[in-house]
């Protein structure tokens, strides 16, 4: 009987791993956030009407993480094209006030479909949006807000005993569009000879319970969710590698990170089979990555934000704005307009932009880093360049754009210097002055260190 009960003893901890003491605890919860019937979508300011029906239901999902002392962070993820700097406010001063966990231990972040809603309220001049399609944008704000709100409680109530575990692997299809266009995009590819910068890497977090059976997996990857531009709602390849990871892995939540994808496109892309075909290749990532090494998190949290200030270049004066409301380009009129009514209204343009930073750092690791705005591949790249060569221990670096605040492109100084639409051009379309100055990089990584320090103790 005694030599029966070591046996067990020893099968038992064979087979729970090093991950055996469930350390950790876990919970998560998911909503359809699609709107119901016709609403006016973002992502393209050539859009004239409204949406067409649904090709893929949009999500929101939530994972919540406590580890052994009580510290807890939500990680929230969107099948939208933006997180509003006013949506984001709402949801996390509402959090705080609700649940105690201050802006360092929440993570918005949202995966830039282009076929969803639009949730930029000054759209509504620049797209010509009819007023009952507009009442409507602004409800779905509304409730959107409350629903994300109510979404990280779910989770929260959901916290049961969990082990974590980190892998990672690799896609191939987003190409860098900046440096292949056109008829020469086709060439290259053909030939094996793209250009520019790129990070294919798919970092995964997966989440198992007391019985092994999975509970969420997190994984993320740098690439434009513009596939298709129809009419119809649908979270894009993104969307589809949630759903054919969740087929998978049943009853588990598949969650998406947008990465780095501000330069990056998704090829080949505008067919609508391209939706599935980016999506599977991006889940069979996910898949290698769970098949291959997984390396259990120690059951330790800590979070920290900070804001990158970022400088504008000097603004237009009156003169300049009033000259350009005689230009053919619409859009510069409608800059103009935007600019000039703020200024008669006593409104100054602001020189500066406070751009949320964040890191999590999940035990040693898996050290995550989230900036707002519609992050170039240049930054992912010199921050594992930056952070993968320290003493010590080497977590697994993850970088998230978008997240928290998107309200425009973060050029390097690469990009800048190089300008295009990434570099300043879409300022064009946004309630900003711009473009930026040449410090935007140094600023930003200024505060990359400062939180990813905080972390590091």
């Amino acid at each position: 009987m005694r030599w029966f009960l070591i046996i067990s003893f020893i099968v038992a901890s064979v087979c729970s791993g090093p991950a055996a003491d469930f350390l950790w605890k876990a919970g998560v919860a998911q909503t359809k956030i699609t709107p119901e019937g016709a609403y006016w979508m973002g992502g393209y300011a050539s859009r004239t009407k409204p949406s067409e029906g649904t090709d893929l239901d949009l999500r929101a999902k939530a994972l919540a993480l406590q580890d052994e002392n009580g510290a807890r962070v939500v990680f929230v993820t969107l099948d939208l094209l933006v997180v509003t700097p006013e949506m984001s406010r709402a949801v996390l001063e509402e959090v705080k006030t609700r649940y105690g966990l201050t802006p360092a231990n929440v993570l918005l972040n949202c995966s830039h479909t282009h076929c969803g809603p639009e949730l930029r309220l000054y759209r509504e001049s620049l797209h010509n949006i009819p007023k009952p399609l507009a009442v409507k944008m602004g409800d779905y704000v509304k409730w959107l807000n409350k629903r994300l709100i109510d979404l990280i409680g779910e989770s929260l109530k959901n916290l049961r005993p969990a082990s974590l575990f980190a892998s990672s692997d690799k896609a191939s299809f987003a190409i860098n569009r900046r440096e292949n266009r056109g008829e020469e995009l086709v060439k290259r590819a053909e030939k094996g000879m793209l250009k520019g910068p790129i990070d294919h890497q798919v970092p995964v977090l997966r989440v198992s319970d007391t019985e092994g059976k999975t509970m969420a997996i997190l994984f993320g990857y740098a690439c434009h969710n513009t596939i298709m531009s129809f009419f119809k709602t649908s979270g894009d390849y993104a969307g589809y590698a949630q759903k054919f990871v969740e087929q998978k892995h049943q009853g588990a939540v598949a969650m998406f990170v947008m990465g780095a994808g501000g330069d990056q496109n998704p090829y080949p892309r505008r067919k609508q089979e391209h939706l599935a075909l980016h999506g599977r290749a991006l889940a069979e990532a996910v898949g290698r990555a769970l098949k291959g090494e997984q390396t259990p998190v120690s059951s330790r949290l800590r979070a920290a934000r900070e804001d990158a200030i970022l400088k504008f270049q000097p603004a237009s004066d009156r003169a300049s704005l009033e000259k350009q409301l005689t230009e053919n380009n619409k859009y510069r009129r409608w800059k103009a307009r935007l600019l000039l009514g703020r200024i008669n209204a006593g409104i100054q343009p602001s020189g500066s932009y406070d751009l949320p930073v964040q890191a999590m750092r999940l035990g040693d690791e898996i050290l995550l880093l989230a900036v707002g705005g519609e992050v170039v591949v240049d930054y992912s790249l010199r921050f594992k360049k930056e952070f993968g060569n320290q003493k010590g221990s080497k977590p697994m670096l993850w970088f998230a754009g978008y997240s928290n605040d998107v309200s425009f492109y973060l050029p390097s100084l690469r990009v800048l210097k190089e300008g295009g639409y990434e570099g300043g051009g879409h300022m064009m379309y946004t309630q900003f002055t711009g473009p930026f100055q040449e410090d935007v990089e140094e600023r930003t990584f200024a505060a990359i260190r400062k939180v990813v320090e905080q972390v590091s103790k």
